[in-house]
């Protein structure tokens, strides 16, 4: 494989990788992050800081999060957005104006060299792709390579109506066209032994526990942020120049894994 035809998704350099976070719900993936991001304080020069975070659903409990942790908000409501256009929100010209907006209003503080949707419910327009072209990082709890996978229902719950032992959780870099996008880094396999259906709540706060809060923020510190991870023109991922497995790094085969 010739490297000369990847590009790194961040180039390490003087200053720390400029993330903005976005958020239009209870922020729990948001608090993972901020608290990975102190862990690093402790560090001379932190390889990654959470520059901004954005929202487009005012007075969501995220926003608290975000003003616990000193996090400059910027919020754009999208109900009164496309309430004053009078169009429809799922529109793909009127994703355009909106995201146009949100783009106009983040890159008048700073330009982030990655987006983390961390929950963010607005679907994102062919616009915001190419401005972010690889650079929009996301996160489902659930292992987005299985066929089974449907909108609308539960991972966990799809994982035990499909007889899974185990689940996983998955961070993925999102893709226009498409569900989910490509796979960067699947959590440690989570136990759904003895769960049934009726324990949804207990199973998916397990999931974030021992998936989703490890995951998102390691892919960030120990994957992107260190420039050990590229991408070529057919949109393959590399991790220290060797190519990502279709469903992603293991969390548990990484030589550096600390967790």
């Amino acid at each position: 494989m010739n490297m000369d035809n990847t590009a790194p998704i961040f180039i390490p350099g003087g200053k720390p990788m400029m993330v903005a976070v976005f958020i239009s719900g209870s922020g729990t993936n948001l608090k993972a992050l901020c608290e990975e991001e102190l862990k690093l304080g402790g560090s001379n020069q932190p390889n990654w800081q959470i520059s901004v975070v954005f929202t487009n659903v005012d007075g969501c409990e995220g926003i608290k999060i975000a003003d616990a942790y000193d996090k400059y908000v910027i919020s754009l409501s999208s109900k009164k957005f496309f309430g004053m256009l009078g169009t429809n929100p799922d529109d793909e010209d009127s994703r355009k104006y909106f995201d146009a907006a949100v783009i106009s209003l983040i890159e008048q503080f700073l330009k982030p060299d990655l987006i983390v949707l961390a929950g963010y419910r607005r679907r994102l327009s062919n616009l915001f792709y190419s401005r972010y072209h690889n650079r929009i990082l996301n996160m489902y709890p659930g292992d987005i390579t299985k066929p089974y996978l449907v909108r609308g229902v539960d991972a966990s719950i799809q994982a035990i109506r499909n007889h899974e032992k185990t689940i996983k959780a998955t961070v993925y870099f999102d893709q226009p066209g498409t569900r989910f996008g490509i796979p960067l880094l699947q959590s440690n396999p989570v136990s759904l032994e003895n769960y049934t259906e009726n324990n949804r709540d207990e199973i998916n706060l397990k999931i974030r526990e021992e998936a989703e809060w490890i995951i998102f923020p390691y892919a960030i510190s120990n994957l992107i942020a260190l420039g050990n991870v590229s991408v070529d023109k057919d949109n393959r991922l590399f991790y220290k120049n060797k190519q990502i497995p279709e469903n992603g790094l293991q969390l548990n085969e990484l030589k550096d894994n600390m967790i």
